[in-house]
């Protein structure tokens, strides 16, 4: 049995500016190094926020490598940590909503390109799988775990799936009646559904009306809540998880 240290990490975003982001992140995890996590999850668009104008993709898209994982892979080195985010990703065919894991080496693991997505973005077609000391990892991007054709695509045998997110409630958001009442529990049967613990972490942004509300959850294969960070927070989930690893 294998113990991995999870670190899931809603930062708090402010949209178009991936350089103050980038050194919140930083920020954030150096103050967290006593802690020793294994594995760091960022959200769905990590550094940029959420966005989907035409003039905002061209602007803030980035390939792979580029930039901002060659930035984060020295990141990965310096804590020796395996480090997974997501960001737009630029491709010949048009933009991508991409997530990636790295390695404590720095190398990139896997690309997980958002399935379920809409114009103006790309949707990718597969769900990768990354071996790892602790087990096979894979990523879904928010609306990807709640989309059959995307889960039908996971391979068997997947241990862990990471689950990046820049949710956001119409009208008021963060609402926290509302995530009491029925959005926890709408995550929690779609990781039932699947039959994989996930690790789900939002984005927090701010300045912008219906904002990402933050948090974070550790959901059971069977549906069964194992750990959360408060909704409307950017509070770190940090929990030990055993692997059965042959």
């Amino acid at each position: 049995m294998h113990t991995m240290r999870l670190c899931l990490l809603p930062l708090q975003t402010e949209p178009r500016n991936p350089q103050a982001n980038l050194r919140r992140f930083e920020a954030r995890l150096e103050s967290l190094a006593d802690f020793r996590p294994d594995l760091v999850c960022l959200p769905e668009c990590a550094f940029t926020g959420y966005l989907y104008a035409e003039d905002d993709l061209a602007r803030f898209s980035e390939s792979i490598p580029g930039p901002t994982v060659a930035h984060m892979a020295q990141v990965a080195r310096r804590y020796g940590i395996f480090l997974c985010f997501g960001l737009l990703e630029r491709a010949p065919e048009g933009v991508y909503n991409t997530a990636v894991l790295l390695d404590p080496q720095g190398n990139l693991l896997l690309r997980h390109r958002k399935n379920a997505e809409q114009p103006p973005f790309v949707c990718g077609s597969r769900v990768p799988v990354a071996e790892t000391p602790f087990g096979r990892l894979s990523v879904l991007i928010c609306g990807d775990l709640f989309h059959d054709e995307t889960i039908e695509r996971l391979p068997q045998g997947v241990d862990l799936l990471l689950v990046p997110m820049a949710r956001a409630f119409d009208e008021r958001s963060p609402d926290a009646p509302r995530w009491e009442r029925t959005e926890r529990d709408a995550y929690r049967e779609a990781v039932r559904r699947v039959g994989v613990p996930a690790a789900i972490v939002n984005a927090l942004e701010t300045g912008i009306p219906e904002p990402s509300f933050g948090g974070a959850l550790l959901v059971g294969a069977g549906g069964e809540l194992l750990a959360e960070a408060p909704h409307g927070s950017d509070e770190a989930l940090l929990y030990d998880l055993d692997f059965l690893v042959a």
